[in-house]
């Protein structure tokens, strides 16, 4: 892999969202943030991985792991997209991939794979980890009705796909710097295993979280 082509890892984090606590608590040895940077290293065998962050406790675990590609970066800009091409610019890097430190089960090889299909394919700005579904999906209007948004009744149940936001994302800086976090060609990385759509945001998630750790490399196995 070229210099350019090299990926650079960003992992935002804004202490006033909220949710740092659960962020960083353990979920048996693991916190969701270090398997989200232990998966980014991993995976991405020689990129830089950049948290950027304003609390003072997340720049400290991340000292604290102290691997040798791993930065801490001090976020001065709220807003999430200028934040993020921030950071791509700091670091000229070119390819971009984003994570959310909430999501503590990426399926093995998640990272690689959504890299891969950026740089495969020259015709696509972004790539966004997504799920896929069958559904008869309505939508409320304003006056108080709802319209279908797909063909009903007994007709072929369409097909859509959801983007799982946070899980990863793979952009091109320069999509970054238009103020944009998706470029107009997109592609997919589907995202079939459902422990993927655990998301710490809430007691209850924090609660199933815990659950399935002790059972998370069992179920990698058993796709593999």
């Amino acid at each position: 892999m070229s210099a350019e082509q090299q990926p650079l890892v960003i992992i935002p984090v804004l202490a006033g969202a909220g949710g740092v606590e659960d962020m960083l608590r353990p979920i048996r040895d693991r916190s969701s943030f270090q398997r989200t940077i232990e998966a980014a290293l991993t995976e991405l065998a020689e990129a830089i991985v950049v948290v950027t962050t304003d609390d003072a406790k997340v720049t400290t675990a991340v000292e604290a792991l102290g691997h040798p590609r791993l930065r801490a970066h001090s976020r001065i800009i709220i807003p999430y997209t200028p934040a993020v091409s921030a950071v791509a610019d700091a670091y000229g890097a070119e390819i971009i991939v984003v994570l959310e430190p909430t999501h503590p089960f990426r399926p093995a090889g998640l990272i690689a794979r959504t890299v891969a299909n950026l740089l495969d394919r020259d015709d696509l700005d972004s790539v966004v980890c997504v799920r896929r579904f069958k559904a008869n999906l309505w939508q409320a209007r304003e006056d108080g009705l709802i319209d279908a948004l797909g063909p009903g009744g007994n007709r072929t149940v369409p097909t859509y796909y959801q983007e799982l936001v946070g899980l990863g994302l793979a952009t091109r800086r320069e999509v970054l710097a238009k103020g944009q976090r998706l470029g107009d060609a997109v592609g997919f990385e589907l995202v079939d295993q459902i422990w993927g759509l655990v998301d710490i945001h809430d007691a209850s998630s924090l609660t199933l979280a815990e659950a399935l750790a002790d059972h998370f490399a069992q179920l990698e196995d058993h796709v593999k």
